[in-house]
């Protein structure tokens, strides 16, 4: 076996050899230097070594004959058995891992990547890593030695039980940290131990999931964690569940906010909307905003906003205008930094094309007067 790098972050060295599920599984590698990322129906069979100017990792593929894409020749070339993924050490390298999932990233001019914007305690590149502590539970495998392959929990004093070394102590150690700790610890009993070890769930770390969710409450915390995994694990949305509230404090212990909309989090990625979460963060899932529509309307009501909503679109959510609206006299209600405004709208122009169909705001109020005869 390779021997264990360790000097990449806690999420790269816990990359688990894991059997391949089926000897014909697929494998496609997507990305640009600098960013690649794996990807099997199956879990990775994946180690790596360190040398003086690099990392490298060897993913198992059976029966071979993946494709390099163009481009990444010079950081993936085919091996016997799989591939191989080699980054410089310059690059300050960091993989995430889950089953059958790898992404690796790397500074591609030898340098790390622009830091954060100041401030923007939102901006997570990466899952966060915290040492572990009572109620974390890790999956420990031991290579070659199949009988100390176990899922364990750290007790309440810090503390997991282990074969043949019985009681070890984990607190405050990273995942990296106790990997080395438990190899030297076997290292009197097995021969050149391989130890990987990757966490199952932070049950010391846990995020506050209040609001319209099915089970409002402490979540604990796993490896990669995301808002919709959160709300997932707090029962999932609600019928009325809306733009989601996420509350984390900064480096100063500010409290700060940053407000996702519903379908900002279901359509969008790490950058956009369904960000990584940390420890003690407070997601508050809001009611959905509505518009409402009074008057001479066929359906009037409460209608669920989002940001496409028009002023005829809201009125055609409410079925459309009856025979007795007086299309010429539309007024919207909005409240404005505390002070109550109404626009007069003539709908009719609007449906003619003459003028621009007026976006709705959370909130709005559309009244439709009734025609006078006399």
């Amino acid at each position: 076996m390779w021997k264990k790098a360790s000097l990449l972050t806690a999420s790269a060295l816990a990359l688990a050899l894991s059997p391949w599920a089926q000897a014909d599984n697929p494998l496609t590698i997507e990305g640009k230097p600098g960013d690649v990322t794996l990807t099997s129906a199956a879990d990775l069979a994946v180690r790596n070594e360190l040398s003086a100017g690099s990392v490298r990792w060897f993913v198992a593929v059976p029966g071979g004959g993946v494709r390099v894409p163009k481009g990444l020749e010079s950081a993936i070339r085919p091996a016997q058995g799989g591939l191989v993924i080699e980054v410089p050490l310059s690059g300050q390298p960091a993989v995430t891992w889950q089953g059958g999932k790898m992404t690796i990233r790397w500074a591609t001019d030898g340098s790390r990547p622009a830091p954060p914007a100041s401030g923007d305690v939102f901006d997570l590149a990466t899952a966060p890593t915290y040492p572990l502590g009572p109620g974390d539970k890790i999956q420990v495998t031991v290579y070659n030695v199949e009988d100390m392959n176990q899922t364990v929990t750290v007790d309440p004093g810090g503390i997991i039980t282990f074969p043949v070394l019985d009681k070890v102590s984990v607190q405050g150690l990273s995942v990296n940290a106790l990997q080395k700790k438990l190899e030297d610890l076997l290292a009197q009993y097995v021969k050149d131990p391989q130890v990987s070890i990757q966490l199952i769930e932070y049950g010391s770390r846990f995020v506050n999931v209040l609001g319209q969710v099915r089970s409002p409450g402490r979540i604990p915390l796993k490896g990669t964690f995301k808002i919709l995994d959160a709300i997932s694990q707090a029962g999932g949305f609600q019928d009325n569940s809306g733009d989601v509230e996420l509350q984390r404090r900064d480096a100063s212990g500010q409290l700060q906010s940053k407000v996702f909309s519903k379908e900002e989090l279901l359509t969008g990625n790490e950058q956009q909307g369904n960000i990584y979460v940390q420890d003690q963060d407070v997601i508050n899932v809001q009611v959905v905003k509505s518009v409402y529509v009074n008057g001479e309307v066929k359906n009037p009501g409460p209608f669920p906003y989002n940001k496409e909503m028009t002023l005829l679109r809201a009125i055609t959510s409410a079925g459309g205008f009856t025979q007795w609206a007086n299309k010429g006299r539309v007024d919207i209600l909005r409240e404005e930094k505390g002070a109550n405004r109404v626009m007069h709208v003539d709908a009719g122009e609007i449906e003619r094309g003459k003028i621009p169909d007026v976006p709705l705001k959370p909130n709005d109020q559309v009244v439709v007067r009734e025609r006078k005869f006399f």
